[in-house]
């Protein structure tokens, strides 16, 4: 995970990335994944993918949060293996904040628009 030291956390929230999906449950990964990849393809060539990934987030459940860890690492792991299968090469910066009161966020982008921030 990415420490947001040397980036305004507000220009990260602010940030209009092409996408941003409210994700709740792990049903929901698979049209998520189709998203991100039909996305990222369309992206490639031109450096500039940009998807924001919203999940739930508690102050009072801690089970809640290790749901959204585990949703998380799903995504991440079935996202490039999808990418892989295209025969692209995973090229992405992510970072990981709390986005409001109730999600955490999650923003992938190009390294190229990465530098920007």
């Amino acid at each position: 995970m990415l420490l947001l030291n040397s980036i305004n956390l507000k220009s990260i929230i602010s940030y209009k990335a092409s996408n941003t999906e409210e994700i709740v449950s792990f049903k929901e990964i698979p049209k998520l994944i189709e998203k991100m990849v039909k996305s990222y393809s369309k992206s490639y060539t031109d450096h500039n993918f940009s998807f924001r990934i919203l999940l739930p987030r508690s102050k009072d459940s801690e089970r809640i949060n290790s749901q959204t860890k585990k949703l998380g690492l799903q995504i991440q792991n079935e996202f490039l293996l999808a990418i892989r299968k295209l025969k692209l090469k995973p090229n992405i910066r992510e970072l990981r904040y709390i986005h409001d009161e109730d999600h955490f966020g999650w923003l992938l982008v190009d390294p190229s628009i990465y530098e920007t921030l």
